[in-house]
This record gives C-alpha cells, structure tokens and sequence, in this order.
C-alpha cells in the first residue's frame, strides 16, 4: 500500500521529468522562458505521443521513429536557444528580442 502512493509522488518517466526540465527552466530564465515556449509546446506535444499516459495508444514503429527524430531535434534547437538565453541572462543583456524576433 505506502509502495503504492510513493510511486504516484515520486518523479519518474519521460513526462514527469520533462515537468522538472520546465520548472528548472522558469526558475533559471525567469519571464525570458516565453522565448523557449514554442519549442517546448513542441517537445511536450512528441514527449506525449511518444509516451501515452496508461491506457493511451502507443504509437506505429515508423510513427515512434519519426517522432524521436522530431523530438531529438526540437530538444537540439532548444538547447542551442537555452545556452544563448543563459548567457544572455548571466551577462545582463536583453537576449530574447534576438530569439524570439528571429524565427
């Protein structure tokens, strides 16, 4: 029974962790996460697809590779847009107009 609902408050799986990789986000970028909204909207829309909460419909095998591609790439994208946000938030300067007006 206490193995029960220590698994439903323990952190675990793809989307729990991509909640904490969101708060850790917010708390680092504070109001410049808007400029990684967009591609986090993507990465929660391929995290849930490719990780159906229980009972949900698990994806064809071509559909799961074109997905993880999708994935991979939009977490690449936003690791770059990630690195230039920090910098710009540890140097002072206004980084997100270059982000967010560029795309």
């Amino acid at each position: 029974m206490k193995d029960e609902a220590q698994k439903k408050t323990q952190p675990g799986g793809a989307r729990a962790q991509l909640v904490q990789f969101e708060r850790a986000i917010r708390a680092e970028l504070g109001s410049l996460d808007a400029a990684v909204e967009p591609l986090l909207a993507a990465v929660r829309s391929d995290v849930n697809a490719l990780y159906p909460e229980s009972g949900g419909t698990l994806l064809a095998p071509k559909e799961q590779e074109s997905r993880q591609e999708k994935l991979l790439g939009a977490l690449n994208e936003l690791e770059d847009v990630l690195e230039a946000l920090q910098l710009a938030v540890r140097s002072g300067r206004p980084g997100p107009a270059a982000v967010s007006g560029g795309g």
